[in-house]
Order: structure tokens, then C-alpha cells, then sequence
């Protein structure tokens, strides 16, 4: 799973789990 998980793609996966939170905020 950390394999898979490289550097760009852990920041792709939290902008997009920042974008949910904010979804689910508004």
C-alpha cells in the first residue's frame, strides 16, 4: 500500500480528500 501510495499521488489523494471534507463542511 505505501508502494503504491508515491509522493504525487499521496498530495492528489489529500487535495481530494480535502475537497470531500470541504463538501461535506459546506
Amino acid at each position: 500500500f505505501n508502494k503504491y501510495l508515491c509522493r504525487p499521488r499521496r498530495i492528489e489523494i489529500a487535495a481530494s480528500l480535502d475537497l470531500t471534507e470541504r463538501q461535506v463542511k459546506v
